[in-house]
């Protein structure tokens, strides 16, 4: 329910820092315009791109302040713009929706018609929330730029959270070995997902095992990142979605380097839902909160010791 006459609540920045900028506010519902369809939200999924915007650490718009953050969602289609036929009133719909326009952290959110898809049928909103911007991040890293194939090696860094737990799945169903480092019950988790063997990184260094894998999938950045060149095999290639590539590094070892922002794609998403459908792929959903508790559900992003996602029920 809108909060009152033609608003909608939703969780608004008007300036970059911590959790305390995050507000509540009632604000005006948006309107779709051509090739958009407008979704009443049900679930919002919150993800470290999240906080890195709230504190001005990466840049998404030049759309003067102030902005509706969250990038995935699922829920349903109340009105459709001008020229959309893909989609009809009443459609339910998942997504991850583009980084330069206001968010789903609201009750409403007008999204590209091409940047959507059917919800997977056996998810719950709150699961299915879930999904979208882990999933496609896992999946162009792992296959679009780091090759991946079947019978081929993969270390998947940081196993237990958003990104890693959809890779290991990914990787898993394309026929790859699957290495994941992880921690703590991190280690069960990624087993119980597909990991083939499970580096538990406070007591064993990866990096001791050489050259052994054709591509790594960093999640951490830092020391990690920086350790993980000397583990690609000659000729595979390593994707960070956490860092900043070594070129030099990689060309001295024979390796190719890759970062990227993530592009949003519903047809994929239908790929998506159609694995989760057919038992490929799960989400791992470790909390569900109010869209009130949106502050402390970046405090929990912060920590960086989520295991799965974060999802925000919208009322």
């Amino acid at each position: 329910m809108a909060m009152s006459g033609d608003g909608m609540k939703a969780v608004r920045i008007h300036r970059f820092g911590d959790e305390s900028v995050l507000t509540v506010e009632n604000v005006p519902i948006p309107q779709p315009g051509p090739g958009d369809v407008l979704v009443r939200v049900h679930a919002a999924a919150v993800n470290p791109v999240d906080s890195l915007v709230r504190r001005g650490l990466f840049a998404v718009s030049d759309r003067p302040m102030p902005w509706i953050l969250g990038w995935d969602f699922a829920g349903t289609v109340v009105a459709v713009g001008s020229g959309t036929t893909r989609w009809a009133v009443g459609d339910v719909v998942y997504g991850r929706p583009s980084l330069a326009r206001d968010g789903s952290y609201a009750q409403y959110l007008a999204v590209d018609a091409g940047e959507i898809a059917a919800v997977p049928r056996t998810l719950s909103l709150e699961s299915a929330a879930a999904v979208p911007l882990v999933t496609l991040t896992a999946w162009k890293a792992l296959f679009d730029l780091g090759g991946l194939e079947a019978g081929k090696t993969v270390l998947v860094h940081a196993g237990a959270g958003g990104v890693g737990t959809m890779a290991i799945q990914l990787a898993r169903h394309r026929g790859a070995k699957v290495v994941a480092t992880a921690s703590g019950d991190g280690v069960e988790l990624a087993r119980s997902l597909g990991a083939d063997e499970v580096i538990d990184h406070r007591g064993e260094d990866f990096a001791a095992r050489g050259r052994f894998a054709d591509v790594v999938l960093d999640a951490v950045g830092g020391e990690t990142l920086e350790r993980s060149y000397n583990v690609v095999a000659s000729g595979g290639a390593l994707v960070t979605i956490a860092g900043a590539p070594n070129e030099e590094k990689a060309a001295e070892l024979g390796i190719s380097v890759h970062t990227f922002v993530l592009d949003s794609n519903g047809p994929r998403l239908s790929e998506i839902a159609a694995l989760v459908d057919a038992g490929e792929l799960r989400p791992v959903v470790s909390h569900v909160l109010d869209l009130d508790d949106v502050a402390q559900a970046h405090r929990l992003i912060d920590s960086g010791r989520t295991r799965g996602k974060i999802v925000l029920r919208v009322r």
